[in-house]
């Protein structure tokens, strides 16, 4: 697995070339540009990917489970009109693309038939404690663009994450309720919720919650420390670790966490409790992540 090894990358001389399939994807920041990287899954070598639009969202960025397309936001290529979610083939550049003024942020399904997407289906402003708000999550066929409503509830979608379990059956998305609570609420796919989870949040990159089929892993906010916490969804039961770093979380893949390290363009991996900390990545020069995700 790519957390069980170190890697280094030169970000001032990475190629661009399209890839078959890669197993990480980076949204990043340095050298006064950004870039979306990956890590191509036949040669293990990091590369740009060519011929993306040049107003996207990296903050949205993540992969497919196979690893072949990208998923991401963008607007339009003016920079104008509706936001939208965009399906970029790694080999080929093909692109699909789904339109909407509500879209936030999508993830694919393990079998890339259908996008979860989260909608703000406010009338309002949408800035919390302006007016009321609505967060929605919808189901889009990737075939055929058909969008299904699947849930909605008062509030915002302030941290914004949408995960799909491994086997395909459950959602989880954290949004900001009316009463200003951050929540994770667990869905089945005809929108019944089957869990509700109050001051816990996922992390944004989608193959970085579901542990398993039926366990998440969230942190609580608002939190002093802010360890991570499994949930075994089935019982509601909650099993806290300890946490001795206060670096934020970027991802987690395999049981690691990767987090930054000690000095700037380093990060690391632990396991859950924050031990056993390894080297895992150094970039030089460095840079910020927008947002990082692990298939393989």
């Amino acid at each position: 697995m790519i957390v069980d090894r170190s890697w280094e990358m030169a970000f001032d001389a990475l190629a661009a070339r399209p890839v078959r399939a890669a197993r990480m994807v980076l949204a990043a920041q340095g050298l006064d540009r950004n870039a979306v990287i990956v890590l191509d899954a036949d040669t293990d070598a990091f590369v740009t990917v060519p011929g993306l639009p040049a107003h996207l969202s990296p903050e949205t960025m993540s992969l497919s489970s196979d690893g072949t397309r990208l998923v991401f936001l963008a607007r339009q290529d003016d920079g104008a009109g509706p936001s939208r979610v965009v399906l970029h083939t790694l080999a080929t550049g093909a692109r699909q693309e789904f339109v909407s003024d509500d879209y936030m942020r999508a993830a694919l399904s393990p079998d890339g038939t259908r996008l979860a997407v989260l909608a703000d289906l406010s009338n309002g402003s949408g800035i919390p404690g302006a007016d009321d708000a609505s967060a929605g999550v919808a189901l889009v066929d990737t075939a055929t663009g058909a969008r299904r409503p699947l849930w909605s509830a008062e509030g915002y979608w302030e941290e914004a994450s949408i995960s799909w379990s491994p086997d395909g059956l459950l959602l989880a998305a954290t949004y900001l309720t009316a009463d200003d609570v951050l929540t994770t609420v667990v869905l089945d796919l005809s929108g019944k919720e089957i869990g509700s989870y109050e001051e816990r949040v996922a992390l944004p990159g989608p193959h970085s919650v579901w542990a398993s089929e039926r366990e998440l892993i969230v942190y609580p906010e608002p939190d002093d420390d802010s360890p991570l916490i499994a949930i075994d969804v089935p019982t509601g039961g909650q099993r806290r670790f300890t946490r001795r770093s206060f670096e934020g979380y970027l991802a987690i893949s395999g049981g690691r966490v990767v987090r930054p390290g000690s000095a700037h363009g380093r990060f690391v991996t632990t396991d859950l409790n924050d031990g056993d900390e390894r080297p895992f990545l150094t970039v030089t020069p460095a840079i910020a992540i927008n947002a990082l995700d692990i298939v393989a």
